[in-house]
């Protein structure tokens, strides 16, 4: 017997208010007038600089990574905005206690959460299509470089959603949660650089003493851990010839299998990196499901 597909009731019941309020469409309205903005700005430049009357459309490629650039950055501003607030909200409101009285398990609550927050992100990006468009049109790039950008901001709103949401889980206040949730994306960034420039300095300092017995060819696997990389590799594959593996081998030369792990960059470090995303959720529902014994026992 075919079982009905059944919407999570934190995520339903969350879509169901949101689409009553009239901000959302205010932000699509918002966000595509200023892709917009953009573009136009883009192709008045290119006019300028090719001092003639008409457009020099190979200078349109730039369309493309100049929007894909922006809306990371917007991704990553509004993501943390909409989930710091999802458990946060709920205790200021003070209606969690009456969510956690119902049936649902903490990790669908976490989960529902990011799900409406992911939905919402989707309708931001299917409604700035027409705009991204523009770069396929005009600047001759590939249809499946739309797709790819669509897939790899979804892993983004993904990633920076989970922290969001075991932020929202931790603080008792949005605002906070929201500082929060921008304070650990910059210090994974910061870190993960950090790391990995610092392992290259000591094997640069020990070749050049003469002691440096082996090249770094680990070193690289650490910012697979930097949730914008699979990005750049996307860009760089999009936009050129090259790519990371192709920089990391240029540089040293990779064992095979190592080789074979850098060439599939981006599943490899969007898969470690949504594992971490699971851990985040797993982490909210523990400290949601902490606020439910702690309300039992009272």
């Amino acid at each position: 017997m075919n079982k009905k597909f059944r919407m999570n009731p934190i995520m339903k019941k969350e879509l169901v208010v949101g689409s009553r309020s009239i901000k959302m469409s205010i932000a699509i309205l918002g966000i595509n007038l200023f892709l917009t903005l953009i573009v136009i700005l883009i192709m008045a430049t290119t006019n300028l600089a090719s001092g003639s009357s008409g457009y020099d459309y190979s200078a349109l490629l730039m369309i493309f990574p100049v929007l894909g650039c922006v809306e990371v950055g917007l991704l990553s501003l509004i993501v943390p905005i909409i989930t710091s607030g999802s458990i946060s909200g709920e205790r200021e409101k003070q209606t969690l206690e009456i969510m956690l009285t119902t049936p649902v398990t903490p990790f669908s609550i976490a989960a529902g959460k990011l799900g409406a927050a992911m939905t919402v992100v989707m309708m931001y990006m299917l409604s700035s299509i027409p705009v991204m468009s523009i770069a396929f049109v005009l600047g001759g790039m590939s249809w499946w470089a739309l797709i790819g950008l669509i897939g790899i901001l979804l892993y983004l709103g993904v990633y920076v959603g989970s922290v969001g949401v075991f932020c929202s889980s931790v603080v008792k206040k949005s605002i906070a949660a929201t500082i929060l949730t921008i304070a650990i994306g910059i210090g994974i960034l910061v870190a993960t650089s950090v790391i990995f420039y610092t392992w290259i300095g000591i094997w640069a300092y020990r070749e050049s003493v003469g002691t440096a017995v082996s090249q770094p060819v680990l070193a690289p696997m650490v910012m697979m851990f930097n949730p914008y990389s699979p990005i750049f590799d996307f860009m760089l594959r999009s936009m050129t010839s090259t790519s990371v593996y192709g920089m990391i081998d240029n540089a040293w030369q990779t064992p095979a299998l190592i080789g074979l792990i850098y060439k599939a960059w981006i599943p490899v470090s969007v898969a470690l990196n949504l594992l971490v995303s699971l851990g985040f959720l797993k982490l909210a529902g523990r400290n949601i499901s902490v606020t439910r014994n702690n309300k039992k026992r009272k």
